[in-house]
Formats: structure tokens, sequence, C-alpha cells
């Protein structure tokens, strides 16, 4: 094994097929940003973009299917839908509004 400080001392054993394998995990991996499962009821950008249109009001009921809001993203205009049947808890952001990957758009409950 080698002596980069950038490597852990915890190895790992891995067999498959008959064969053992040994390595340590680097530093960069140990200490990365944990995976965290998302909530359901919120409805996030997953790139980069503007809100073009508000389709519902806080409190309004929707179905599953119903558009939340229009959104512009690398030139194409994209309906955010509801995932279920819900209530509109909370619409975190106005027409005209430009997001970053991962920003809130709609609460739902």
């Amino acid at each position: 094994m080698s002596n980069d400080p950038n490597l852990f001392t915890d190895k790992i054993q891995v067999h498959e097929c008959g064969r053992k394998y040994k390595t340590c995990y680097t530093r960069k991996f140990v200490e990365r940003k944990k995976w965290e499962a998302p909530n359901p009821n919120e409805v996030r950008s997953i790139i980069p973009g503007s809100v073009t249109e508000i389709c519902v009001k806080e409190g309004a009921k929707v179905k599953k299917g119903t558009c939340l809001m229009i959104y512009e993203a690398m030139k194409m205009k994209n309906r955010i839908v509801a995932p279920f049947d819900a209530t509109v808890k909370t619409v975190a952001v106005k027409a005209g509004d430009k997001l970053p990957k991962g920003a809130l758009l709609v609460e739902l409950s």
C-alpha cells in the first residue's frame, strides 16, 4: 500500500470470483458530502434556469400531473407538474426568478 497522506489507513477487502482485493479510501471520498434522500414533498429545480410562469397559488389542491409552473432552462420551457395529489403549501419562487440547481420551487403537503 502507498504512504500517500491523502489515503486513510482504513483498509477494505473485496472478494470477487475467488480473488481478494485490498484498497484504502481517499481523504476526498471520506470527507465528501453524504447523499441524502430527497424530500418527496419538495419540488426542486434539477438544473439552473428561470421561472417563466406560476400556474398555482398557495393552498390550491392539485391532482397528479397538474402544471405547477413553467421553468425555462437551456432555452427550453418545461412544465413542472405535481408528482402526486396534494395541496400546495408554499410557492417559494415568483415569475422571473433566476435559480440555481437544487432551488426549492414548490412545497406540497
